[in-house]
């Protein structure tokens, strides 16, 4: 009788050594019911009837099992202990107060072959001022396995108590892109891929006439040049303007109407900009055209931080507009799904809606759905041609105390998809 108490003592000794040498306990309980289960020398040595043995060994195995199940919990608990520490350090570290973001970019493309780049982001916020609004300088660039490069850089900022506005972007490159025609019916199948030299730079400068609404002056230069492309493909054979390239200076009044939260992040208010850019020989214009642009952006905040937005984008142009400055539908801004360009003509006019839904601490979700149109007159729209596209993105917010958000979006329409990374919304 003696035996029963031989192997529940050594059971117990098990559990302790375990515990003593933080071995898993389930390890060793593996080991101590295999050596129970197998069909052993001393079942014939207890004074048993064979029911009583298996009542025996049916208790030895409820005894281990609530003990493996108690070892267990106590190791799921440690190691939910140790995981959430681990991810409160990663979110701590991602989302620490800081100004600026850093950070470097690669890949590999068919235009490109192997690209390296990196990316920056600096918040500005005037010291003891809690009332205006964070500007912000960006700059991002890349350079390529076959020698190309870009270099870009954006500026936000809200000086003098918002009371004066300036933003722009100056971009300078040596790359390439697909032309797939001009208009709103093409084979996306055909595609010529044309390189070029480019330089861009526009500044949009406003002045506060009353509360949230600025009037003011913008002016661009514009310059695409040593370009190249094969003779007898789609754009040779196009009647584009710009073929051989262009330069084009510009000037023109806005109005913005602006009562968003932030500049990056928006999650109430509204916004209303509403320009035109005239392209004349006097200003040293190669093309002289004009440009109106009507840009309407709605935020609404719902529930607890769900955020649900609405644009509406008219661009409409009339002269001799180079190619490269015509209306164009696609890109990581409107119309995410189809690549940059690839429907552009003199009107364009698209309209989107967004859903931003935080979904578990730093990490949320964005789904978004557009439709647009180009056309080369506005006279020319027609319901027959609208486009459409939709999808959904990931963000995770880097700064928490300014909501930047890193991430990106995959875009789908009738014929293409489209991947873009980067930070902030896209309007």
């Amino acid at each position: 009788m003696f035996l029963p108490h031989v192997f529940a003592t050594l059971g117990f000794a098990i559990f302790k050594v375990a515990k003593v040498q933080k071995i898993k306990k389930q390890h060793l309980l593996f080991v101590f019911l295999s050596f129970a289960l197998v069909k052993p020398i001393y079942l014939s040595l207890l004074p048993l009837k064979p029911i009583k043995r298996n009542v025996f060994i049916l208790l030895l195995l409820f005894i281990g099992y609530n003990a493996q199940l108690r070892a267990c919990q106590d190791s799921l608990k440690d190691t939910l202990k140790v995981h959430k520490s681990f991810v409160k350090k990663v979110i701590d570290a991602a989302t620490a107060k800081r100004s600026f973001i850093l950070a470097p970019e690669g890949g590999r493309s068919p235009q490109t072959g192997f690209f390296t780049g990196i990316y920056y982001l600096q918040l500005i916020r005037p010291k003891g001022d809690t009332s205006t609004r964070c500007s912000n300088i960006e700059t991002y660039g890349t350079v390529t396995q076959k020698n190309q490069f870009y270099q870009t850089l954006n500026n936000v900022l809200l000086l003098d108590h918002e009371k004066y506005f300036l933003r722009g972007t100056t971009y300078v490159s040596k790359f390439n892109e697909y032309f797939y025609g001009l208009g709103n019916n093409i084979n996306v199948q055909n595609r010529d891929l044309i390189n070029f030299d480019y330089f861009n730079a526009l500044q949009r400068f406003t002045r506060v006439i009353k509360s949230h609404a600025y009037v003011g002056i913008q002016g661009q230069f514009n310059e695409t040049f040593n370009l190249t492309y094969d003779k007898g493909g789609i754009l040779d054979q196009s009647n584009a303007y710009g073929k051989g390239g262009s330069r084009n200076v510009g000037f023109g009044p806005l109005f913005l109407y602006d009562t968003r939260d932030h500049v990056i992040y928006t999650r109430t208010g509204t916004y209303l900009d509403i320009s035109a850019m005239f392209y004349q020989k006097q200003f040293g214009s190669q093309f002289p055209f004009q440009n109106f642009i009507f840009d309407f952006r709605k935020f609404i905040k719902f529930y607890k931080n769900d955020v649900i937005s609405f644009q509406t984008l008219i661009n409409y142009n009339w002269g001799n507009v180079p190619f490269r400055q015509l209306a164009l539908m696609g890109g990581d801004v409107m119309m995410r799904g189809y690549y940059p360009g690839i429907y552009r003509d003199n009107f364009y006019m698209a309209t989107q809606v967004e859903f931003r839904i935080p979904v578990y601490k730093i990490f949320g979700l964005v789904f978004f759905a557009a439709v647009g149109e180009v056309q080369h007159t506005l006279a020319a729209f027609n319901w027959q041609d609208i486009k459409y596209t939709y999808g959904i993105g990931l963000r995770m917010m880097f700064i928490k105390h300014e909501r930047i958000n890193i991430g990106g979006d995959l875009g789908f329409s009738k014929n293409t998809k489209t991947l873009s990374l980067g930070s902030g919304e896209s309007f």
